[in-house]
């Protein structure tokens, strides 16, 4: 798995190695996912832009809720390149990123303890409220792969626990995103 990330990393560097870097003022974003913080997940974003039309952005989320009726324990990191239509950080844009999660969900009756890696596409647009701030919906789909483990905590000390794991490909949304940004 690691490996496989490394080279992923070096395959996307390499690719965007030969585009011709831009001389701007406003390269460089800082953003938050207000939806993501809706649901309590810890999140920070960081953009870069590479030419006129084309940015790289890195985002990790971490949500650190884990009761002994409710887990939502999960961690996140998405790699990805945008295409602007219109210039960098403002309009139209089209993206794709790499995703790595890991995760530690259920409830009293099912337990979800696993990972999930995978690409996807997304589709946006930036509004400028102002010179330094602007704001991004954004939404996507992605193709992912996960291994976890399904157990039951119901389970008394006098009934056998069975523990399942899976391995499969899963079609899912991999972006919803209403982020403001702080532009430098």
């Amino acid at each position: 798995m690691k490996k496989q990330g490394i080279i992923l990393c070096m395959m996307l560097l390499a690719a965007l190695w030969g585009l011709p870097h831009r001389a701007s003022a406003q390269i460089f974003t800082m953003r938050t996912n207000a939806l993501a913080v809706c649901s309590a997940t810890l999140n920070v974003g960081a953009e870069t832009a590479l030419t006129d039309n084309w940015s790289l952005e890195l985002s990790g989320y971490w949500n650190p809720v884990k009761t002994a009726s409710l887990s939502m324990n999960f961690h996140a990191v998405q790699l990805g390149g945008r295409y602007w239509f219109y210039e960098s950080f403002v309009g139209h844009f089209l993206g794709q990123h790499l995703t790595y999660v890991g995760y530690d969900l259920g409830s009293r009756t099912k337990r979800y303890k696993g990972n999930a890696y995978g690409l996807g596409v997304s589709y946006g647009y930036a509004w400028m409220l102002s010179k330094r701030w602007n704001v991004a919906l954004e939404a996507g789909i992605g193709l992912y792969h996960t291994r976890d483990t399904r157990r039951d905590p119901t389970v008394s000390d006098w009934e056998d626990e069975y523990i399942y794991r899976y391995r499969r490909w899963t079609l899912a949304p991999s972006k919803m995103e209403l982020s403001f940004s702080y532009i430098f």
